[in-house]
């Protein structure tokens, strides 16, 4: 019976159905809704920087090894960089930002810094908001710090009346995870060592 209702129906009713039906399945669906967090996975970053991928050519050439670190792995094997632009740093959405770090991971990125006047705060609250929608957890009633976490990415944003600089980390969640599996990895390998 459903075969012949499907046969009488015209062509265009069928087509009209298929489209529809191939938007609303996540594989065909847009990149995140503004003001969700689906719209913080699907952005994935900030200022053209993008979590868990290797940094652009161009991006590359703007890059310095953090003050004192110099090209040294830290503890999790992770290099940090601050990037220095040609132009002053212009984020999506008006906002600007004092400088960027980067932290990479095998070349990846793990973690964007990025760091803004704090007279900025309540216009960058704003705009995150507005893109991510409600801030999913805020430690402490008192002070200016909010997170917004997803599967994949984390981001905090945090400034305080008492210092020049508010900041916000965006996080990948899939590489912090490695970086820690990793570490409990070498420290149950360290600790069976010291068994023997």
């Amino acid at each position: 019976m459903k075969a012949k209702f499907f046969c009488y129906l015209p062509y265009r009713v069928v087509t009209g159905l298929l489209i529809i039906m191939c938007l609303h399945s996540p594989g065909f669906s847009q990149a995140g809704k503004v003001g969700s967090l689906v719209y913080l996975k699907a952005r994935n970053g900030i200022g053209g920087f993008s979590l868990g991928n290797y940094l652009t050519g161009e991006q590359v050439q703007g890059l310095t090894y953090l003050e004192g670190e110099g090209s040294k792995p830290d503890a999790d094997s992770c290099v940090t960089y601050e990037y220095h632009p040609d132009k002053q740093l212009e984020l999506e959405g008006g906002l600007t930002a004092s400088h960027i770090c980067l932290r990479t991971y095998q070349n990846k990125l793990v973690n964007i810094y990025v760091f803004f006047n704090r007279d900025q705060g309540y216009k960058m609250l704003s705009k995150f908001l507005h893109w991510y929608g409600t801030f999913t957890a805020k430690p402490n009633d008192y002070q200016d710090v909010y997170l917004w976490e997803s599967r994949t990415v984390k981001l905090m944003l945090s400034y305080h009346p008492d210092d020049e600089e508010g900041i916000a980390i965006y996080t990948s969640v899939a590489l912090t995870n490695a970086i820690n599996a990793r570490n409990a990895k070498r420290l149950a390998q360290l600790l069976t060592s010291n068994d023997k």
